[in-house]
């Protein structure tokens, strides 16, 4: 399918590359302290050859700070509940990661913005052959990269894209376009992966198939189902929004006018708010000069980067209060001259 911009510049978030690893003989889940912290070690030695990282012991973190690296998908659910013996190594630009100790010994991902799964696949790929150099990944002929959950064994590639996919979900045609999607192999989850809710109308696609392709398969075959979401969703907001067009745009400007009003803000409201601003983006109501800020904005306002920003831990009162504020300002700079 071919790259069309203009279906993707309001309705792909994110793209990320994952890659599950273990070792060879070792276990994949590592409960000896002086075993697992070698690797760390190991890991981070090789991890420094090809990038500027820092190297973050999850027991040394304080719940906030972790809780806030997790609201930023740096880390995982699953490498929290392992935090007296994991790690995570993450760039300075915070667009690579390396988790190590989670559910397999290592899982390295690459955020970039918008539709960019080859770029993410290329400088991850490069991350992943240094590290291999380092420690010897558990590899069989026939089957490929050994992995814990038999899901992930082949390539261990998990390629993910989010999408905003409002005319889908208020039309009700999303679980249609699920199940069209699942069919050609793909899964579609919540912004946070597995078990997660759809955060304002936020969505992750990605891979189910990781034996049997390669990876450049993959990464190839999510890219044309994402560009097929679009689609989609561009096809339901024609048809959806259409006949409701001064309604939806009275919503829409309401919701960037009490974004730019409010005292007090909770993140359910940001999220029910900056959802309606960004279908006004894709509907053309909004013109605004740094449109993408808003995704990023959508991560900083949550409740643990919020107090990390603050330096201090906020009760839920200052959160909606200091959120408010920090909306507010923030909307300033991305609408522009509008």
């Amino acid at each position: 399918m071919a790259y069309r911009p203009d279906l993707i510049d309001n309705n792909i978030i994110l793209t990320r590359i994952r890659l599950a690893r273990n070792i060879k003989g070792y276990p994949f889940y590592i409960t000896d302290k002086s075993t697992a912290g070698e690797i760390v070690k190991r890991v981070a030695r090789a991890a420094s050859r090809v990038g500027d990282f820092r190297l973050y012991y999850l027991s040394m973190m304080s719940e906030a700070k972790r809780e806030a690296l997790k609201e930023r998908h740096l880390v995982s659910s699953a490498l929290i509940r392992n935090a007296a013996r994991s790690a995570v190594l993450i760039d300075g630009e915070e667009s690579l990661s390396v988790m190590i100790h989670e559910e397999d010994v290592l899982r390295e991902q690459c955020f970039m913005r918008g539709l960019a799964l080859n770029e993410c696949y290329k400088r991850l790929d490069q991350t992943d052959d240094e590290l291999s150099k380092a420690v010897d990944f558990a590899f069989d002929e026939k089957l490929g990269y050994l992995t814990a959950c038999p899901t992930n064994t082949g390539t261990g590639l998990r390629a993910s894209v989010m999408l905003f996919l409002p005319a889908l979900t208020e039309s009700g045609k999303l679980r249609e376009a699920i199940g069209k999607i699942e069919k050609l192999g793909l899964t579609v989850r919540g912004a946070y992966g597995e078990g997660s809710a759809a955060e304002g109308h936020l969505y992750q696609v990605s891979n189910e198939i990781t034996l049997g392709m390669s990876e450049r398969e993959i990464v190839n075959e999510v890219e044309d189902n994402v560009l097929r979401m679009c689609e989609w969703e561009r096809a339901a907001q024609e048809s959806y929004y259409r006949p409701i067009l001064l309604t939806t745009e009275n919503i829409c400007r309401r919701a960037l006018a009490v974004l730019e009003n409010s005292v007090l803000l909770s993140y359910s409201e940001y999220l029910q708010y900056i959802s309606s601003v960004k279908l006004g983006l894709s509907l053309g109501f909004f013109r605004f000069e740094n449109p993408q800020a808003i995704d990023d904005l959508t991560i900083t306002a949550r409740p643990a980067n919020l107090s990390e920003r603050a330096g201090r831990t906020l009760s839920e009162r200052e959160s909606e209060r200091y959120r408010a504020e920090f909306v507010k300002k923030s909307m300033i700079k991305i609408k522009g001259s509008e």
